[in-house]
């Protein structure tokens, strides 16, 4: 199994897994294109015999960046992060489900954890929340992340704009929340947890 920076030749398979884990056209082309060759936009993939079975996305933002980026919750994020000049803010992480329950995802957040660590000050999570799944929650704990808040409707919007559908919604509009995550590390430094 290797563990690589996202390139140009793995776009194709990565952009049908996230269509068939995440729905049509959540992730585009474009978006992908992002995360190839820049400082900011991280994006690693796990493969297996020169396939990709697993994907993971990062940003590396400032306070004022994160606050745009986000699609809810707009000046809770910036409060929460406004003291720290650099936040990683994990946003996708997709496993192909052939090779689910065979510590893949567990693999590639560490690996992940581990590039971006030197990087940033704090590590947030944005995970999807889907009923009777909690594979990504348990995961993020293990890795010392911590359940910070909940929030309904995250993609509603985003989702009428973009046109894309949801797998447990259907078309638009999602209604499906997204849990927020942070490192555990962090929690010292700041005083959102008080």
């Amino acid at each position: 199994m290797e563990f690589t920076a996202l390139q140009k030749e793995h776009l194709k398979e990565v952009f049908e897994l996230a269509n068939n884990t995440l729905g049509n056209n959540y992730i585009t082309s474009s978006y992908l294109k992002q995360y190839l060759n820049s400082k900011n936009y991280l994006g690693f993939v796990l493969l297996e015999n020169n396939k990709v079975i697993a994907f993971i996305s990062i940003v590396i933002l400032s306070p004022s960046t994160l606050k745009k980026m986000v699609l809810k919750e707009n000046d809770w994020f910036y409060k929460l992060a406004k003291n720290y000049p650099k936040i990683a803010l994990q946003k996708q992480t997709i496993v192909n489900p052939k090779f689910t329950n065979q510590g893949i995802g567990t693999k590639l957040v560490k690996l992940s954890i581990k590039e971006v660590t030197p990087l940033t000050d704090i590590q947030l999570s944005t995970v999807w929340k889907k009923e009777g799944d909690l594979a990504m929650e348990k995961l993020l704990l293990k890795n010392d992340f911590r359940l910070i808040k909940t929030i309904q409707n995250y993609w509603y919007k985003d989702s009428l704009n973009n046109n894309y559908n949801c797998l447990i919604c259907g078309t638009p509009p999602c209604k499906c929340a997204t849990e927020v995550y942070i490192k555990k590390n962090a929690l010292v430094k700041t005083s959102a947890f008080s």
